[in-house]
């Protein structure tokens, strides 16, 4: 009987951890309506130092597609808070800033690089002025 209950409780056990993991696991999410709209490069910063910032913006739409000029693809976000660009194989994975900001973090040429982007504003579609 002993060796019965012991059984239930570890089966137990390993279904409560399995759900756990299966909720806090890492599974891409491939869109998000609050991301998408257009984002502008507000900063570069290179080995310490700020410079002008030259990128092109960023299109995220809500289906879960991008686009830079004419590179094209889809994007996932990852654990809530990593932003990652398909066919974007220079870009690597971006930090996102809550829902208006991409942090895209590398080295480049042996110097830490970072380039910033804030979305811009833009009016709601029901918006006029008076």
């Amino acid at each position: 009987m002993r060796s019965h209950i012991r059984a239930v409780y570890t089966i137990t056990k390993i279904l409560i951890i399995g759900a756990m993991s299966l909720a806090f696991s890492s599974t891409p999410v491939r869109a998000q309506t609050s991301l998408s709209g257009t984002y502008k490069c507000v900063s570069v910063e290179i080995a310490g130092k700020t410079r002008q910032c030259k990128a092109p913006s960023i299109e995220m739409n809500s289906d879960g597609s991008y686009q830079i000029l004419s590179e094209h693809g889809t994007y996932e976000i990852l654990r809530g808070h990593w932003l990652v660009l398909s066919a974007a194989k220079n870009h690597g994975k971006a930090r996102l800033d809550g829902s208006k900001g991409i942090i895209f973090e590398f080295v480049s040429g042996g110097k830490k690089s970072k380039i910033t982007y804030r979305r811009k504003y833009q009016r709601p579609p029901a918006w006029a002025s008076v």
